[in-house]
């Protein structure tokens, strides 16, 4: 497919988006024989992957991955899903509802939400364009996470989002309007989708890899001033002194660099990201840890001492928990499949 017929197509308006705009009090049915539950005291639809696969699968390329325009005009109830889904303003503006907060969005915005985050979108009309790109969470292979920074917050979302013991309350938001790279590579993105070419689904996961890069590249989570020192030093540098600061790193330490006052900092982080400081300080230490487990001759207590451990037990534990492996075992498992990864080749 080329581009300029791409363009075309998002740009037509189809039959049923036509109705919706010509009979705005329409409601569709068809959400009534969905699941629902109530999530914080409200009704909520539930939204199934293999559901949302089987209306619009056009191209059955890959079982895990669905890419879908989003439909002008149409009257979508608040619903949560079973995948992870990434919103992207390909053109004009539309608005999104989470958790019943409004969060205007613009070209190039994109917003991935979690399994378990009530939203929806809403006020998409002729010249605006979205498109939804819905993963399932087996889509995130090793091989595919591995290709992305080991330490970014798109990783580390994915990897709680793919999680069996996560909340899955999360959403991420980018602002990538400055980005000349993010459109093209989405559009080529959907013309492949849309129209495969030999090696589709390895160039497919290739594009998905390009556009978390490039959203990582300008993240930041909103455009509102907390401050005049928040407005200079986005939420990525604060994490970035924490991944880089980490043995030490203490909130004071990280308040002073910054010129905050440490509960104004505590409060900035959960709310930017979700999680507090403490949380962050020690995935930080676990990834380091792990790492050093997996690809270094260090005994335990030298990693220990290396990310800033002193509790054997509490370090065991807290492992434990992220890996469902302990530190022993974890290293002996990672020793054992490179072992056997290098006999292949030998062989």
């Amino acid at each position: 497919m080329k581009k300029s017929d791409l363009k075309k197509w998002l740009f037509t308006m189809t039959d049923r988006e036509l109705y919706y705009k010509n009979h705005p009090e329409y409601y569709n049915s068809l959400y009534d024989s969905c699941e629902s539950k109530q999530l914080d005291n409200r009704k909520v639809y539930v939204f199934k992957f293999h559901e949302q696969k089987k209306k619009n699968d056009l191209t059955p390329l890959n079982p895990k991955l669905e890419i879908v325009k989003h439909s002008r005009y149409s009257s979508i109830p608040v619903h949560i899903h079973d995948y992870i889904e990434l919103n992207f303003v390909y053109a004009g503006t539309c608005k999104a509802i989470v958790r019943d907060k409004t969060i205007p969005l613009q070209c190039g915005d994109v917003c991935i939400m979690d399994t378990n985050v009530p939203h929806t979108i809403s006020e998409v009309e002729d010249e605006d364009i979205v498109i939804n790109i819905l993963m399932e969470k087996s889509y995130f292979t090793a091989s595919m996470l591995g290709q992305l920074s080991s330490n970014s917050i798109i990783s580390d979302f994915i990897l709680d989002a793919i999680s069996h013991d996560r909340l899955h309350n999360r959403f991420l938001l980018f602002h990538c309007q400055d980005s000349e790279k993010l459109i093209p590579i989405v559009e080529e993105l959907l013309c492949e989708f849309y129209e495969p070419s030999f090696c589709a689904r390895d160039i497919i996961n290739a594009y998905m890899v390009l556009i978390f890069a490039e959203m990582l590249r300008h993240f930041q989570t909103d455009n509102s001033k907390d401050s005049t020192a928040a407005h200079r030093n986005s939420i990525l540098d604060i994490l970035k002194f924490i991944e880089e600061n980490y043995q030490n790193c203490t909130l004071q330490k990280t308040a002073t660099a910054f010129n905050f006052h440490p509960n104004y900092l505590s409060r900035l982080i959960r709310k930017k990201n979700g999680k507090s400081f403490k949380q962050l300080l020690q995935e930080q230490k676990l990834n380091k840890a792990s790492s050093l487990l997996a690809n270094t001759s260090m005994t335990i207590a030298e990693i220990l001492q290396e990310v800033g451990y002193q509790n054997h037990g509490f370090f065991n534990k807290i492992f434990k928990e992220r890996y469902g492996l302990s530190p022993k075992e974890y290293q002996l498992k990672m020793n054992n499949t490179k072992s056997i990864s290098q006999l292949n080749k030998q062989i």
